[in-house]
């Protein structure tokens, strides 16, 4: 009975099984695996749900990101356009002073056909004491800039933005391309300089007067391009109001047409 005790005792206390190498190899411990099963239902599905979760992690990671990423990209290409608008405002008012000058040399032929005496069926006006179209009228629009718009159109940076906004710089870009049209369009003088050539090799007493035909000619020539040079200008001043919708921070096209309206020049009575 004793020695069964004994037994069962040194059985209890019997050490794991351990393997010990020979003194060239390093030491290492031999742990046999568990009899039991490494996997049950509630493993399985802790390990799938751990699988689960590290997936949702990692795509919330990728997409924070990439909202991120996507965030400074619009910042970039908005500052792009603000900067383009701010600059295209230099150019438009350079186009307007330009066209001012041509329009008050325009009213000044005008007010002077419109005044001279007519008599025996002509007109006394002498021309030559006034500087010919083609020296004062010098016409020559700037085109406001699109490069960012374009390049955002060539990315597809147009994507980052909100809608209402995209549109807001498409109108803009519209405006610019009417300029970049008229541009394409004969220039407001050229009817006024085909009269002045006619009259070139005239003696010095013909010059200086005017049949009732010519004048009416020259004045119809000369308020077709005052005409001309109005449209011009309002072009110009819509593409101002544009830019400056934008540098106010217009998010959309009808907060952009007040800024417009702002700046339109009536017709003259």
């Amino acid at each position: 009975m004793i020695e069964q005790k004994l037994s069962y005792h040194r059985a209890q206390c019997r050490a794991p099984d351990v393997v010990f190498r020979s003194p060239e190899r390093p030491f290492m411990l031999d742990v046999h695996p568990p009899h039991t099963p490494t996997h049950t239902w509630r493993d399985f599905f802790i390990h799938i749900a751990t699988i689960t979760v590290g997936l949702l992690i990692a795509v919330s990671l990728e997409q924070t990101v990439e909202f991120f990423h996507h965030r400074h990209q619009r910042h970039l290409l908005e500052e792009r356009l603000r900067t383009e608008a701010e600059s295209n405002i230099v150019i438009v008012e350079r186009n307007i002073a330009k066209m001012r000058a041509d329009m008050a040399y325009i009213d000044t032929m005008l007010a002077a056909l419109n005044n001279a005496p007519v008599a025996g069926g002509s007109v006394e006006l002498d021309l030559s004491h006034f500087a010919k179209p083609e020296v004062a009228l010098k016409y020559t629009s700037l085109q406001p800039a699109q490069t960012a718009w374009t390049l955002a159109k060539t990315t597809g940076g147009i994507g980052l933005l909100p809608e209402d906004e995209a549109q807001v710089y498409a109108r803009l870009d519209y405006e610019a391309e009417l300029i970049s049209a008229d541009l394409d369009y004969p220039r407001a003088q050229d009817g006024v300089d085909e009269l002045f050539r006619a009259r070139k090799g005239l003696s010095p007493d013909r010059a200086r007067v005017l049949t009732l035909t010519e004048r009416d000619a020259l004045l119809r020539a000369f308020s077709v391009a005052d005409t001309q040079y109005l449209d011009m200008i309002n072009l110009q001043l819509d593409e101002r109001g544009a830019c400056r919708g934008v540098l106010h921070g217009a998010r959309s096209v009808e907060n952009m047409y007040r800024f417009m309206l702002d700046e339109f020049e009536p017709a003259k009575n």
